[in-house]
């Protein structure tokens, strides 16, 4: 069964049926009003305006103003009757549960230096109005049936805060910020139809690593939802509370990375900005943090190695006569440390016990297999919080 969308223009004449409003040469107009809500309620406003031309227009509105306001509780039960009804119907057709609150109305004369115009005007709020939920909500499924604006009828849409209409059927006939139809203008079933999307966006963060040790390379990752090809800020706090910035830009699936050579020891704090854009909002992420370790410092020991200058050259010379002239085996550099010890251990191993066997940091041991990784000689595959090396 079809909504009879037209009711509300019948109940606001109804009321406005004890003036003698056939008196009156002026162009009645009536408006309706949707403001929209993330929550998918909607505050409907339908108001019948009409010019009052001369002093007797407004006498007789007048009039009107005051019946309407000492027996405005038997109008405003007409109303929500009516409406209770036509939203009754909504939520049968919809299978959501609606329902009409909030009900309101007023007769007042509004005038400005060139017109006054006597209004009536009734507000409700229809929860449930909107169909999606978090970041698509959708307008339409209610007006089963259509709807039919006659002339000098308008219906003007308000797009829930922090959403933007992504689709609007038929074509507007205005778009800036309210979306608005005039009539004459017949929609077809489940039509005006809007859909919107939420401006919200958010950041995330995440270290490879949670300790580091000082000249090593920390990794950032991170990821901006909804997915955006976008220039992401990452802001960096060292130690000693001085600040620096990198800017990277996020691939088609939001995810980026950033490096970052630790220069000093103590705890540093990472935080990820996106100033935002016409069609989304700007945000950020918590600020993380990591520990960079001291390194070991080979010249901070030379005072204690210099009383041992003094042992006899002797000794030295002797040993290296007496000694076997051997030369030493080429470097291994540590690729090839990790390859070998892959190689014994059948070909795959955890990276945390590559990292213990080799005595390489948490870090380093990232740094080498992504080189290796890169390079086609091993895969890592993940399980759990754990990674799993394998030689190809």
């Amino acid at each position: 069964m079809a909504i009879a969308w037209p009711i509300f223009l019948f109940v606001v004449l109804l009321s406005f049926s004890r003036v003698e409003a056939t008196s009156w040469i002026g162009i009645a107009s009536t408006s309706y009003r949707i403001e929209l809500y993330p929550n998918r309620s909607a505050l409907w406003q339908i108001t019948y305006s009409v010019p009052l031309l001369d002093m007797e227009d407004m006498a007789l509105f007048g009039e009107y103003v005051k019946n309407f306001t000492s027996s405005k509780q038997a109008f405003l039960d007409s109303f929500e009757q009516q409406m209770a009804q036509v939203v009754g119907q909504a939520a049968n057709l919809t299978g959501r549960k609606m329902f009409a609150t909030n009900f309101e109305a007023c007769a007042m004369i509004v005038s400005t230096p060139t017109v006054s115009r006597g209004t009536i005007t009734y507000r409700f709020l229809w929860n449930e109005f909107l169909e999606g939920s978090g970041s698509i909500l959708y307008m339409g499924d209610a007006f089963e049936g259509g709807l039919y604006l006659y002339e000098n009828e308008s219906i003007t849409v308000i797009p829930p805060s922090g959403y933007r209409a992504c689709y609007v059927s038929p074509q507007p006939d205005a778009l800036n910020g309210a979306i608005t139809w005039h009539g004459p203008k017949n929609f077809p079933s489940g039509e005006p139809a809007i859909e919107f999307l939420s401006m919200e966006t958010k950041l995330y963060i995440e270290f490879l690593d949670q300790e580091a040790m000082e000249f090593e390379q920390v990794t950032v990752q991170g990821r901006i939802e909804p997915p955006l090809a976008v220039p992401i800020l990452i802001i960096y706090t060292k130690p000693d509370g001085s600040t620096f910035n990198q800017t990277v830009m996020a691939s088609n699936s939001g995810s980026f990375t950033s490096k970052v050579s630790i220069d000093e020891a103590g705890t540093w704090y990472v935080q990820a900005t996106w100033e935002g854009n016409r069609e989304y909002y700007g945000s950020s992420s918590q600020i993380a943090s990591f520990h960079a370790r001291p390194s070991f410092n080979v010249y901070a020991l030379l005072p204690f190695l210099l009383p041992f200058a003094s042992i006899p050259v002797a000794l030295v010379i002797l040993y290296r006569r007496r000694a076997k002239r051997t030369f030493p085996p080429p470097p291994v550099d540590d690729e090839e440390k990790v390859v070998a010890l892959l190689r014994s251990a059948g070909g795959q191993m955890l990276q945390k016990d590559i990292a213990r066997k080799l005595g390489f940091s948490k870090s380093k041991t990232t740094g080498i297999l992504n080189e290796l990784e890169a390079k086609n000689v091993i895969e890592k595959e993940k399980k759990g919080r754990e990674y799993i090396v394998k030689l190809r």
